[in-house]
């Protein structure tokens, strides 16, 4: 089923309701699908053999009816990141070899001049720009039946090295708009707001699911505490998905019943139990969720966090989720006992994009490998150990540094913590943990592994230590662990 279908329904049930809302501009789902249906017939005047498009923006309304124009005339939207540099843009897009590039004027110049035979069609805040122009010759009145299997080519958010691509399916997200309804209780839906960047599988997601559902969908161009805090007061009851690093800058911009939230669903790190009960006190009322996924498997595992149990896990999985703790040699192992995570749902990825060898890889008589280390209680409850690209060998020894940070951020003075494998002759590689203190008042190393030692084996303890002003994220609001281990190797080694 084109996914697109479903949302050009809304037109015959609720055609003057606002559907995207950036600023002062706005759409109704009668003008979108009808921008919608224009851009889908220029598609189809396209004199191309291959069947994607790329879309080079920052969040705004035109992404969104492309997006959507896109996979309606069975067109594969390959979304190429902002801050990715020149070479990067360059390297996708002689991957993909779209039919037509979609980008803000601004960004035209990154793009290389082996191109220039992809018609370029550009977005203008300031003037006219050529997508305006070329949307304005289009007609809405050709019929579309075209559903091509792939929904879009996505791109991991990594910090470093060559964007990977996946590919995800219309089914496998139709399936996790049903599970995700389920689980957060969507149905009453009315507001959205996802304020990371749409070429991110969160706020993308929930753009779709807002579309899927009928509600209103709210754009900002970038994160924003203030504005998202400003936003919400304008618009009560409003449902927004963010990551931790959000959530932290809300709190410490607003006071206790100054804002209405109807719910805050987090996903994309550690949410840490203080800034939970923080949440909980400054949002009177708000439902609280968090859900534990990735790009190639969606949604695995959630938890209703306005209650207080088992508040260290990851939840159970969704509806439609089986997943399995497996040994190095494929065997499933006890409950309590770590292992490998395997997924199996219908809303698992279809691939990574021309990569058939690394997909083949990750899959195993039908199960996903997420690389994440878990393990299972007897109420069905996950709890992450660690993850595969993480694990620091120190001494023959493995440490996960997710278990050691989310001892570290028990401590009140700590407002962000990050803990890697720093090179060492003897061990291999030696715990190292990155602070960034609330105030003035810093533990020593001494103090830290005083704490640690109540908590964890002696071989898991930060042996260095070193406290950082400002943590570095991504534009997805992630901490860009790459470039922070590399800059603390700098400064050390």
């Amino acid at each position: 089923m084109n996914l697109a279908l479903t949302i050009l329904n809304r037109v015959s049930q609720e055609p003057d309701r606002v559907a995207i809302s950036h600023g002062q501009r706005q759409h109704t789902y009668s003008q979108l699908i009808e921008r919608v249906k224009r851009i889908a017939t220029g598609f189809q005047k396209c004199r191309s053999d291959s069947d994607k498009i790329a879309i080079l923006s920052s969040n705004r309304i035109e992404f969104v009816e492309v997006f959507i124009g896109a996979i309606y005339a069975g067109y594969v939207p390959v979304l190429l990141d902002p801050i990715w540099n020149p070479t990067e843009v360059n390297r996708v897009i002689r991957q993909c070899q779209p039919s037509m590039i979609f980008l803000e004027q601004e960004l035209a110049e990154i793009i290389s001049g082996e191109h220039s035979h992809i018609q370029q069609l550009t977005f203008s805040d300031e003037e006219t720009g050529s997508y305006d122009r070329w949307l304005s010759s289009c007609k809405s009145d050709v019929l579309v039946e075209i559903t091509n299997i792939a929904l879009f080519v996505g791109f991991t958010s990594g910090t470093t090295g060559i964007p990977k691509g996946y590919i995800r399916s219309h089914n496998s997200w139709i399936r996790s708009f049903e599970a995700t309804n389920a689980a957060f209780h969507l149905d009453k839906m009315e507001h959205v707001l996802a304020p990371g960047p749409l070429v991110h599988s969160l706020s993308l997601f929930a753009l779709l699911q807002t579309l899927y559902n009928g509600a209103t969908f709210h754009i900002l161009q970038e994160f924003d505490a203030a504005e998202v805090l400003k936003l919400c007061s304008a618009v009560p009851d409003m449902i927004l998905f963010v990551v931790p690093t959000m959530i932290d800058s809300l709190l410490q911009l607003t006071d206790p019943g100054t804002t209405s939230i109807q719910a805050l669903i987090s996903s994309g790190g550690t949410w840490s139990n203080q800034s939970k009960q923080r949440c909980r006190q400054i949002f009177n009322g708000i439902n609280l969720y968090e859900y534990y996924g990735s790009s190639e498997a969606s949604y695995i595992s959630y938890r209703d966090v306005n209650g207080e149990e088992k508040s260290d896990s990851l939840g159970r999985q969704f509806d439609g989720v089986d997943i399995s703790i497996r040994d190095e040699n494929f065997q499933e192992v006890p409950r309590g006992t770590i292992g490998q995570l395997y997924v199996r749902s219908d809303m698992v990825f279809n691939g990574y994009y021309q990569s058939p060898e690394e997909t083949e890889g990750v899959f195993r008589d039908g199960w996903l490998r997420t690389g994440d280390y878990m393990y299972i209680d007897s109420d069905d409850y996950l709890y992450l150990v660690g993850r595969s690209q993480n694990m620091i060998k120190t001494g023959g020894l493995k440490v996960f540094p997710e278990e050691v940070e989310s001892v570290l951020q028990r401590i009140p003075d700590v407002r962000e913590v990050m803990v890697f494998g720093m090179p060492h002759d003897r061990w291999g590689e030696q715990v190292t943990a990155i602070i960034q203190w609330r105030d003035e008042r810093r533990l020593t190393l001494d103090e830290v592994k005083k704490y640690c030692m109540e908590h964890l084996a002696s071989y898991k303890t930060p042996k260095e230590l070193l406290s950082v002003e400002q943590f570095i994220y991504t534009n997805s609001g992630k901490v860009a662990r790459q470039v922070m281990m590399d800059d603390a190797k700098r400064a050390i080694l």
